[in-house]
């Protein structure tokens, strides 16, 4: 397995790091952390340029870094950099910003 420890998107391609699941609630409960561990939003550590459209003109990555965005329930390229997982996904597949 080959070990590196950065990755730079290319296109309109975006390196996400899923956000994990609160383990404890703010009164001191103890939550399930079983199937439902990771939420289905990350954080944008890295993206891509963008990419040229279908008319042939450039647009820009529709995300920037230090976003927060809701990902698909499936999909997208798994990565594992420094023992952490990554995923990378197009910009188009992202469901969503998270305000």
């Amino acid at each position: 397995m080959a070990s590196f420890t950065k990755v730079i998107p290319l296109l309109n391609r975006v390196l996400v790091q899923k956000i994990s699941a609160p383990k404890q609630s703010a009164g001191g409960i103890i939550l399930n952390t079983g199937k439902d561990a990771e939420l289905d939003m990350g954080k944008v550590i890295a993206a891509g340029p963008g990419v040229k459209n279908a008319d042939g003109v450039f647009r820009n990555c529709m995300v920037s870094e230090g976003q927060t965005v809701l990902l698909p329930g499936y999909g997208g390229q798994i990565i594992t950099m420094k023992d952490e997982k990554f995923f990378i996904y197009k910009d188009t597949e992202l469901v969503g910003i998270v305000n």
